[in-house]
């Protein structure tokens, strides 16, 4: 019965390096240089799942703990980097969890979208737009989408995080991009360049 195990010897390890240090038990030296290769994308990723820059940090502070101090259980079954991705996936969960907590004690409504900037569309306005519209889908839909199209993960590598089949995720992914196509042009359409109506 042939297993999974020669593929996974044939593909090089992208953090040997950091897997190395953490075998001769350097977690100090590990962790700057893991750090310093995905400090920005775990910050970028959390970022676009909470839409918080506070909750953001807090996530990126917890991920780097949380591997630091398990350093010694990560087996190597998946990538370095999947391995973090999937701590910071939970750490979203869970951050989302406690909003949802604080808004349903205070019975609040969640805050309202921020108001967009009108005038040209410039790269600015338009990842506004668009992290408005991701925060419309579903959080399954909106962390395929994360995750295929921002972090540039592969379905197979995306799978492994989120614990879902990758063609699940494909499918998702595929039932979101028109969602939010349309989504964008609508919110595109209806804002006037400074106001002004020709």
């Amino acid at each position: 019965m042939m297993s999974n195990t020669p593929a996974a010897e044939e593909a090089p390890r992208e953090d040997a390096d950091i897997e190395q240090l953490i075998d001769r038990n350097e977690r100090n030296r590990a962790l700057k240089l893991l750090m310093e290769r995905y400090g920005d994308r775990v910050y970028r990723f959390a970022r676009a799942m909470t839409r918080s820059d506070a909750a953001a940090e807090d996530v990126r502070q917890q991920v780097f703990i949380e591997a630091y101090r398990d350093f010694g259980r990560f087996e190597r079954r998946a990538a370095l980097r999947t391995w973090l991705f999937g701590i910071a996936r939970h750490r979203c969960l869970d951050s989302a969890k406690i909003q949802r907590r604080w808004w349903r004690r205070f019975k609040n409504d969640p805050p309202e979208d921020p108001e967009l900037e009108p005038p040209d569309l410039d790269r600015d306005r338009l990842a506004k737009i668009l992290a408005a519209c991701l925060h419309r889908l579903t959080p399954t839909a909106r962390e395929a989408i994360i995750l295929r199209f921002i972090e540039e993960l592969a379905y197979e590598e995306a799978s492994e995080i989120t614990g879902d089949l990758s063609g699940t995720l494909q499918q998702r992914v595929g039932r979101a991009l028109p969602v939010l196509r349309r989504c964008v042009d609508s919110k595109l359409r209806a804002r006037p360049v400074d106001g002004r109506t020709s």
